[in-house]
């Protein structure tokens, strides 16, 4: 019965991160971990 609880809330964190980083893609807010001012993608406004 743990491993059920367990594994159900570790499912929900994952699909709430997926969710979060689809929903800021959509939204134009990606991150690609480098500086902005020499990066090669460019996000239109």
């Amino acid at each position: 019965m743990g491993t059920i609880v367990v594994g159900t809330i570790v499912f929900a964190v994952l699909a709430a991160a997926v969710i979060r980083l689809a929903l800021n893609a959509r939204k134009g807010k990606t991150s690609c971990g480098c500086g902005c001012a020499g990066c090669d993608k460019k996000v239109p406004k």
